[in-house]
């Protein structure tokens, strides 16, 4: 029976990827320019692997949508290239920077670039991302990019995606962009891109507002989500606010709308973690609408509970936000053990030691606790001899869901 379901799961796949594929334009890169010239029509371009988990789920969730299949079918030629076993897609993830997979590049019949996103996107978010591109090109609004896909590129950028079996370090390429007269071109961007030199980070951050019109935001993302991170715990350790909202709106267009959500909490966390002012974090957490769910909100509380111990006007206002909670439905294992360490903090011996029973009627064997018996046993010993620092408080995660959204 094992390997029946084994088996009728991976046909399912091989379903969704057919039918994915039955959009698909077949042939080479150059002869489908040549029908999308011809039937005046962009250029999808799907870059994946097999193996690719949401390169996968994207054929079997998304393009076989009715809403995607009409756009699709209304105003592009969807090519699809293995980015591991063929020619053209080796180049075009060259060509475009491609950092993760699935990549979209969306092209006009002419090849001049529109735009490029990386990862799972769900039909809603989809949908207006392929409407979005027949906007740009209404407008010939196209990004800096020339059609060349033979185009030279240092060895230690190409090796990523054309492999030769010369090893080049990443190393190389600081020498290469110092002899770069022009670090706005195609191939300086796309080595600057992949590396991590200070004085290159921070000229990308300083001209970040070119960079983005010139090559969009997507190869931008994980080098300004590092700046960011940095410079938010700087502003941090000034408490400045000022300073930090300032780059919020700064760095903002780097990111599509749905992963401005998934990186923002992050570089608020570390403005926190270096001013350990919590009456400004709740202000930001509250001003940019972050941890809507009662899952992330505890999560991001946690080690707010530990830093603040001592101060029981914060561990009010967070005990508040528990009791609410406990009286919507039983609270889950690690928030149950957040409102043990506020009560025994705030000194509420009575309270504590209630809590802590709850807590111990647990079995301890889910492997997502991270955390002993015997640990919470220590915190009741220490409830009962009435001492709040004769145990090591842990900041404990509730186990969220994922989606591939």
């Amino acid at each position: 029976m094992e390997k029946i379901r084994y088996l009728l799961l991976a046909l399912c796949f091989v379903i969704a990827g057919a039918k994915a594929q039955e959009q698909a334009f077949e042939g080479s890169f150059e002869d489908c320019k040549a029908k999308a010239q011809k039937e005046n029509k962009l250029i999808l371009i799907d870059m994946y692997f097999v193996g690719c988990m949401p390169c996968a789920e994207m054929d079997k969730k998304v393009f076989p949508d009715p809403q995607v299949q009409a756009e699709v079918h209304k105003n592009f030629i969807l090519y699809k290239t293995d980015v591991m076993k063929e020619t053209d897609g080796k180049k075009l993830a060259r060509k475009y920077g491609a950092k993760g997979f699935p990549t979209y590049v969306i092209l006009n019949a002419e090849g001049k670039a529109i735009l490029t996103e990386s990862g799972f996107f769900g039909v809603p978010r989809f949908v207006p991302l392929l409407q979005k591109a027949v906007q740009l090109n209404e407008q010939k609004r196209y990004l800096a990019f020339d059609t060349d896909l033979d185009k030279e590129y240092p060895a230690a950028y190409s090796e990523r995606f054309i492999k030769t079996g010369v090893n080049h370090p990443f190393s190389e390429l600081e020498p290469y962009l110092a002899q770069q007269k022009d670090l706005f071109s195609e191939a300086a961007f796309l080595a600057n891109s992949v590396t991590q030199f200070p004085q290159y980070d921070d000229w990308t951050y300083d001209n970040l507002t070119k960079l983005i019109e010139m090559y969009g935001g997507n190869l931008l993302m994980n080098k300004i989500n590092g700046l960011a991170k940095i410079k938010s715990e700087q502003f941090g350790s000034k408490q400045d606010v000022d300073a930090l909202c300032k780059m919020f709106a700064y760095i903002k267009p780097v990111f599509n709308d749905h992963l401005w959500e998934v990186f923002l909490p992050s570089f608020v966390t570390e403005f926190y973690s270096a001013s350990k002012d919590a009456e400004i974090y709740f202000t930001l957490m509250d001003e940019f609408n972050l941890y809507l769910k009662w899952g992330e909100r505890s999560n991001a509380l946690g080690q707010v509970i530990i830093d603040q111990k001592e101060n029981s006007s914060v561990l009010k206002k967070i005990l508040a936000q528990y009791e609410e909670q406990a009286k919507k439905d039983k609270l889950e294992f690690s928030d149950q053990y957040k409102l043990t360490l506020l009560y025994t903090y705030l000194g509420d011996f009575k309270n504590a030691d209630q809590a802590i029973e709850q807590l111990l009627t647990d079995d301890f064997k889910n492997p997502y606790y991270k955390i002993k018996k015997e640990d919470v046993l220590a915190i009741q010993a220490a409830i009962k001899r009435k001492d709040i620092n004769g145990f090591v408080a842990m900041d404990l995660k509730r186990p969220l869901g994922f989606s591939m959204n």
